[in-house]
């Protein structure tokens, strides 16, 4: 398998790699294999590869919201970030799926279109974006979408915006499924309006998140009722520490890596709190965050 992917032309294949040198909260141990294919068709030759081999995988893009356990996972992790191509057509964006949400909302408003204000701060790419309908400062990712090219189960396939079923931090697509590029349309705007509107959102995220420290970005979806953040710090847990992890004293749905933290620092919190919230107020929490492992062949 190794040799069969080493052998293609733009792709770059890590071996043993150290996933907390991959993830935005710098912590894990070693995936067997890192696969980075240069373009869309290595991208599609690797899925149906490893797919007809029934071999484990994960497509990784920017690597927010992902936790590597420990000991490290013994899957094929296939990433996306050299899959950033980004053609903008009058209002209409093609962007592979590993394309930063912020680069696309930063050209967008170079070019005087609006809708992509949303990713204003939001470090995730097109792929994980639309698996989770990411979404920030008043509107997601769904509302700008048009079209979805994939993969799924070794079939290619597209997908119109009618037929998504997109919930809060939810897409419903199935787990199989794997973004390979996506169709967006923008209005036309402001560019100096949506600048500023931008650097608001950013100064508002900078003083109320710690975006300065390794952090898993939001590690709750928000319960109906009350915000997460709120709900952890009423639980007493702002600030609340187990061996280098902690959740945040500026954000309580964060969880930061203050001091050399491990995976187990981190799920540890995370269990701590879904137990605190079920028992003291009734509330399931459902996470944002993926732990790499429990389930494969996500795209986050």
């Amino acid at each position: 398998m190794i040799k069969e992917l080493e052998g293609l032309e733009n792709i770059t294949i890590d071996k043993e790699f150290p996933m907390r040198n991959y993830t935005s909260i710098k912590v894990g141990g070693a995936a067997r294999l890192v696969a980075y294919p240069g373009n869309l068709d290595e991208f599609i030759f690797v899925l149906n590869k490893l797919y007809k081999s029934n071999r484990k995988f994960a497509v990784l893009g920017a690597g927010s919201n992902t936790i590597i356990p420990d000991e490290g996972i013994d899957i094929i992790v296939i990433s996306t970030r050299k899959l950033k191509n980004v053609i903008f057509n009058n209002g209409t964006v093609e962007a592979e799926c590993g394309a930063m949400l912020s680069s696309i909302m930063n050209n967008a408003i170079k070019r005087g279109l609006s809708g992509f204000e949303f990713a204003a701060g939001i470090p995730g790419t097109v792929g994980g974006g639309i698996y989770m309908n990411a979404g920030a400062n008043g509107g997601e990712i769904k509302d700008v979408l048009y079209e979805v090219h994939g993969w799924n189960n070794g079939e290619i396939v597209k997908i119109e915006r009618e037929k998504f079923n997109f919930e809060y931090r939810k897409s419903n697509l199935p787990a199989s499924f794997v973004v390979t590029k996506a169709i967006f349309r923008l209005g036309n705007g402001s560019s100096e309006k949506s600048s500023k509107n931008v650097k608001n959102y950013l100064e508002y995220r900078n003083s109320t998140q710690p975006v300065k420290i390794a952090n898993t970005g939001s590690i709750f979806k928000n319960p109906t009722g009350i915000a997460a953040g709120k709900l952890l710090e009423e639980l007493g847990l702002k600030g609340f520490s187990i061996g280098g992890a902690k959740f945040s004293e500026l954000h309580a749905n964060f969880i930061v890596n203050f001091n050399n933290a491990t995976a187990n620092d981190v799920v540890a919190l995370i269990n701590i709190a879904k137990t605190k919230a079920l028992s003291e107020r009734g509330i399931n929490l459902e996470t944002e965050v993926k732990i790499i492992g429990e389930s494969e062949q996500n795209q986050k």
